[in-house]
């Protein structure tokens, strides 16, 4: 009797998840298909890593991840901040029935981006031009393929923003985490196998570009057909001034994320060598492997928080971070244990070389406990009008990172990169932390009541 009452719990709580309009649902349902994607794209990108690491060799390999790290420093300034804007106001406008401004904001960020990727892209080649003794003559034809990513990278990212606000979250992850890396495995496989030569950063670069040229394509199909009709017909109106206003500190923040996040790759370009550029890639990329439960709620909770930080739902609202953190945290320790255990082996099916990276590792997988532990802060932060303060916190420890990581990767190789990255990874969560809970009156940590 039991265990048929048990059976029958378990139906009806599947039932709900499946098909209730309750938050726990949302979550769930959106969450679950960011997961599924996010597997999904962590296995191709495994996959197409491992056959481009042994194809390559470590330093072709090592020279392709860092010219492709720059051009995605590139394209983040490219977008200036407009994706967590879309999250935010396609959201928001969705939620209240804003037709108008809805269309006039996907308009204007995507000329606004599409103008920015072609003078920032027109200003790196003539900056490459000018530094013929300081790179070599293979880097430089590497930076001017990967330089056509520019434009379509940033649009693309506006794509995936418009789709998340929409809550289309399976068809926002699936251009990026699927198609333009399936691509390019298809592109590069068939040329290896088929010429048997050494695949060289040039090439790839080439193949990394059609990719991203295909992932748009499916990606602007879906965004057209996920709009309501409504916006199709409206007339649009543009609201500039207070756009740009919310816009400009995303944009510092998203470049302080990206300062935070690859200046110790950027870094060891500088003071080690390709070789190293390309172990603590793969070793970061691993590391990352833990973020996936934060990345799939994110994905939800994001334009959620808009929603209801507009409706005024606060008490909707604290209930929703609590759920998604529980959530967050389970898969982390999880998935964190996992690589202590196996994240050597893992960093071997790259070659050899690559188990060095196994100490670097296990510190870049502590900081990401603690961005596990606090929670989606950086959204609770964004989406409800105190990016400012968020960017300043950012700011703060992204000099942090620059410092330790200047310090540290002279002393200490890949393992002082790792530190350098832990604690200030660490920093800035546990700021942010204290300053949504002392101002937003929210507690976005596993403690938090349902």
């Amino acid at each position: 009797m039991m265990n048929m009452r048990y059976f029958q719990n378990i139906l009806s709580l599947s039932h709900v998840l499946r098909e209730g309009n309750g938050v726990g649902a949302v979550l769930a349902r959106g969450a679950s298909a960011s997961f599924t994607m996010s597997v999904v794209g962590i296995g191709m990108a495994f996959s197409l890593n491992v056959l481009l690491a042994r194809a390559m060799g470590v330093t072709q390999y090592g020279l392709y991840i860092y010219s492709l790290t720059w051009i995605n420093v590139l394209a983040l300034l490219c977008k200036f901040g407009t994706g967590s804007s879309l999250i935010r106001y396609i959201a928001a406008y969705h939620a209240t029935g804003n037709w108008s401004l809805l269309r006039g904001v996907l308009q204007q960020s995507i000329f606004f981006v599409f103008s920015l990727s072609l003078i920032i892209g027109t200003v790196a080649v003539a900056g490459i031009s000018l530094l013929p003794d300081r790179i070599s003559s293979d880097q430089t034809y590497v930076a001017y393929v990967a330089l056509c990513l520019l434009p379509v990278l940033a649009l693309s990212g506006n794509v995936e923003a418009s789709l998340r606000g929409l809550r289309r979250i399976l068809q926002s992850g699936i251009p990026d985490s699927f198609i333009r890396p399936f691509a390019i495995f298809l592109l590069a496989g068939s040329f290896y196998l088929i010429t048997e030569q050494q695949l060289t950063a040039s090439t790839v670069m080439t193949f990394n570009v059609l990719g991203a040229l295909f992932a748009i394509f499916f990606g602007g199909r879906w965004l057209l057909k996920s709009l309501p009709n409504q916006v199709l017909s409206a007339k649009s109106d543009f609201n500039t001034q207070e756009w740009i206003k919310v816009t400009f500190p995303l944009f510092v923040m998203s470049v302080l994320n990206l300062l935070l996040s690859q200046t110790d790759l950027l870094m060891i370009g500088v003071f080690l060598d390709h070789d190293s550029a390309g172990i603590y890639a793969v070793v970061s990329r691993i590391s990352g492997l833990t973020t996936l439960g934060l990345t799939a709620a994110n994905s939800i909770v994001a334009p959620l928080i808009s929603e209801l930080y507009n409706t005024r739902n606060i008490p909707l609202l604290q209930r929703m971070v609590a759920i998604s953190a529980r959530g967050i945290f389970a898969y982390t320790i999880v998935s964190v244990l996992g690589l202590v255990f196996f994240g050597k082996f893992l960093l071997g099916i790259f070659g050899e070389k690559f188990t060095a990276g196994y100490t670097p590792l296990l510190l870049l997988l502590a900081g990401q406990v603690v961005n596990a532990l606090t929670g989606s802060v950086g959204f609770l932060m964004t989406m409800t009008g105190h990016q400012n303060k968020a960017a300043q916190i950012l700011a703060f420890c992204a000099v942090l990172n620059i410092v330790l990581n200047a310090s540290l990767i002279p002393a200490y190789g890949l393992v002082g990169a790792a530190m350098a990255t832990a604690i200030s990874t660490a920093s800035w969560n546990l700021l942010m932390l204290k300053y949504v809970w002392q101002n937003l009156k929210i507690n976005p940590t596993i403690t938090s009541k349902l």
